[in-house]
């Protein structure tokens, strides 16, 4: 499937890619960092946040084609280092979600299930999607995405009689580098919109800083309302022990005394938002070997067996979640590096009038 994809359909899947990583990903680094003040440091996020959104759209504009397209014309030298590089960065994305994904579901409700299993049903979905192209996976998300926010909004309506938000105060109660390493976190989540640069060949027409502000404010909203309410609702001592924050909320939430466990639907909000992020991660690795190979099928194969391999190395929760950090201290620096970079092609290429801005 070649059709492009619109801006709508874009910031759709920016809101489930990266949703779902502030959802459940980022919630207990949050809480070990910064404690009951993590909710300071997502607010301390939102303006830095907001201009990361800004320059990605700025660079978006001004580069003629995908960014993996534009540096294999520009070098071909340069192509193999920047290609390995960003190979590794969104198979550790989509890696990281494998791995807690089927954490998760042998924790909660498949604990009879070997994990090759679980890893082999759920690859195995991704793959077909992502052998499908952009816009199928744009397509499935778009039917999705309504589903996981209207489960969303029911499980803070239901939940809100047992949260105490006295809980979320006094704030600064931690350390101002505390606070600012929680913000340096949620920022280095947000730097994952930068992946919007490697989809530009599939995407119709340019980007506008009104259509991205909304995208991050989102962003920023589905780490602070969760945070804030795990911290109400078990306080700050026992949230910073929940493994799972976020799905703990859900063992709360009930309709009448009918229906006291609504916490199936939580298995759809993850799976759904982990089968996108997963599928589009695979599906960004293909374009950027997919022009220099020979066999596009075999490629999409062998990219996602890799990925099952990795998540059958063994590894403690606790190396795992040290791993997650290095993960998003290393997304800035890649996000902040490549930045840098563009920006200084950009203006020199203006001055030699060898850039111009996309029509």
């Amino acid at each position: 499937m070649t059709t492009k994809i619109n801006a709508f359909q874009l910031a759709a899947l920016l809101v489930t890619f990266i949703g779902i990583s502030n959802h459940v990903i980022m919630i207990p680094i949050l809480l070990d960092t910064a404690k009951r003040d993590a909710w300071i440091s997502v607010l301390a996020a939102i303006v830095p946040s907001v201009l990361l959104g800004l320059l990605c759209v700025y660079i978006y504009n001004r580069i003629p084609s995908s960014l993996s397209t534009w540096v294999d014309k520009k070098s071909a030298l340069l192509w193999l280092p920047f290609t390995l590089l960003f190979t590794v960065y969104f198979s550790a994305q989509a890696s990281i979600s494998i791995r807690d994904t089927i954490v998760w579901s042998n924790t909660t409700y498949l604990t009879y299930t070997p994990p090759s299993v679980v890893g082999i049903c759920l690859l195995g979905i991704c793959y077909y999607t992502a052998r499908k192209g952009l816009a199928a996976i744009a397509i499935t998300n778009g039917m999705l995405l309504p589903w996981i926010v209207l489960f969303g909004f029911y499980v803070m309506i239901v939940d809100f009689g047992v949260k105490d938000y006295s809980y979320l105060f006094p704030v600064f109660k931690n350390s101002a580098q505390a606070i600012t390493k929680g913000a340096w976190y949620t920022a280095s989540g947000i730097t994952e919109i930068f992946l919007v640069l490697f989809l530009k060949d599939d995407i119709k027409g340019k980007l506008s800083g009104k259509s991205m502000l909304p995208v991050v404010l989102i962003l920023i909203e589905l780490t602070l309302g969760p945070l804030s309410g795990i911290i109400a609702m078990f306080g700050p001592f026992e949230a910073e022990l929940l493994r799972y924050p976020a799905y703990e909320q859900w063992r709360m939430a009930s309709i009448g005394s009918m229906l006291s466990q609504t916490d199936f639907l939580s298995i759809y909000q993850w799976l759904a938002g982990s089968f996108i992020r997963i599928s589009l991660a695979i599906h960004i690795i293909r374009t950027l070997w997919v022009k220099k190979w020979r066999h596009p099928e075999i490629l999409l194969i062998l990219i996602t067996l890799f990925l099952f391999v990795v998540n059958q190395i063994k590894l403690s929760d606790v190396k795992f979640h040290e791993h997650v950090k290095m993960y998003y201290t290393s997304s800035s620096l890649i996000c902040g590096a490549t930045s840098i970079v563009l920006l200084i092609c950009i203006w020199a290429g203006k001055n030699k009038k060898a850039v111009k801005p996309s029509g």
